[in-house]
């Protein structure tokens, strides 16, 4: 069968779990009255989600949860690198809510990216790629990914085709280099063998998902690079994506263009393809969290958002899932209208204390029920549950995906008053 094929029936076998376990969602208690409900943590748009927080242990170090994991049991699993261990949160109190913490696996070398494929838990850390059975158990698959310099080694996910696709990024943070294996998307078998280039040209391609019959990435630019975007790539088997030559040049011919753009400086970090339609505007999104960038003033990172695609897998648009400011839906959400997203009305949010700056969001993932969880630096973990109380016809215009009768072509040119 055709891998996108596979994808398809994969997809459709997840959307009729996901029938089933929102059918149980609604037999959970309302929002506002659950002990682990928290008003104050995020700026989010109350009318569609229910702020939960899983774990807050501001005493680990500071990336404490690089990447996140959901397994069908409903437990979620963290990387914690600095510490060298992946961590297991499950439900102690079957309130269908992480609660608890517990070691899965341990010393192990900078573990920054999760997969799971049947009952094994994939991870990639350093130099090192391996495979956690269910009881812990691990066995080193890959001892010998370029690692050492530049940036960490990232993302991971398996496709339909029953490989695995694992990202490593540049030597250093803006220089030309010559090793092949660098700046890449490798693809190997599970076993870690018969390992190929998949894709190149690539700076800090920190995560990987699969969306849309498709293979997708992000990228960042360098700091204070004049023309430099970050960047949301779909990738093409062989495809070149233009680092290091291409950074600051758009007229750079020969690489695969992005399917979006951002500001330099909001540094792309995770991403997870969303296809429930648990909410009005959800159905088959992607969520991509934006960890920004400590050292720069304007702030165009420290978000998440979510965006809606047209049937040609061309990009509308992002809702702002947090931090979010209402006001006639124009700070709800951006049309993308093929220039990099800035945010800058979100600026004085985060000035404000309504944002997640100064902290850092890392990682998101999402569960069989349509909750969508974040981690932030200084180890915290949040979960956004779902809302379905009634809310006004007209609490977002008709060119939002929050309205009933989207109508793209009716945004004003434009949406930053």
């Amino acid at each position: 069968m055709p891998v996108t094929a596979l994808l398809r029936l994969a997809g459709l076998l997840l959307c009729l779990c996901a029938f089933a376990s929102l059918a149980q969602h609604d037999e959970l208690p309302e929002c506002t009255s659950r002990p682990t409900y928290s008003a104050d943590e995020f700026y989010v748009d109350i009318a569609r989600w229910c702020v939960e927080r899983v774990i807050h242990a501001p005493d680990i170090e500071p990336y404490a949860f690089t990447a996140l994991e959901v397994a069908p049991d409903g437990s979620l699993y963290a990387t914690r690198p600095l510490a060298g261990m992946v961590t297991r949160l499950y439900d102690s109190d079957g309130d269908a809510l992480p609660d608890a913490m517990s070691t899965f696996a341990e010393g192990l070398t900078l573990p920054n990216g999760l997969a799971l494929h049947q009952d094994d838990l994939y991870v990639a850390g350093g130099s090192y790629l391996w495979r956690v059975s269910a009881d812990g158990e691990v066995e080193t698959l890959v001892d010998d990914l370029p690692a050492g310099s530049g940036f960490w080694t990232g993302g991971i996910a398996i496709g339909g085709d029953e490989r695995l696709y694992v990202t490593i990024g540049a030597p250093c943070a803006n220089c030309a280099h010559e090793d092949p294996q660098r700046g890449v998307i490798l693809r190997m078998n599970l076993d870690g063998g018969e390992r190929e280039v998949f894709a190149s040209g690539l700076r800090r391609p920190a995560d990987l998902a699969f969306f849309r019959d498709s293979l997708w990435s992000l990228d960042s630019a360098p700091l204070n690079l004049p023309g430099g975007l970050d960047e949301l790539n779909r990738l093409q088997a062989g495809g070149w994506y233009g680092y290091p030559p291409c950074a600051a040049n758009s007229d750079c011919q020969g690489g695969v263009e992005p399917v979006m753009t951002f500001a330099a400086g909001a540094v792309p970090a995770s991403l997870a393809a969303y296809p429930f339609g648990a909410l009005i505007g959800t159905e088959n999104t992607l969520l991509v969290v934006l960890s920004g960038e400590p050292s720069q003033t304007d702030i165009v990172g420290y978000k998440l958002i979510m965006l809606s695609f047209d049937e040609a897998d061309e990009p509308l648009g992002a809702t702002i899932v947090a931090p979010y400011h209402y006001r006639s839906g124009r700070q709800a959400y951006l049309p993308y209208r093929d220039e990099a997203l800035h945010f800058r009305k979100f600026v004085h949010l985060n000035d404000l204390g309504f944002g997640i700056y100064p902290q850092q969001p890392l990682a998101v993932a999402v569960n069989p029920q349509g909750w969508i969880y974040l981690s932030v630096t200084g180890g915290k973990i949040i979960a956004l549950r779902p809302r379905y109380e009634p809310f006004s016809d007209d609490r977002y215009p008709r060119w939002t995906p929050m309205h009933e009768d989207f109508d793209p072509a009716a945004a004003p040119e434009h949406t930053d008053d």
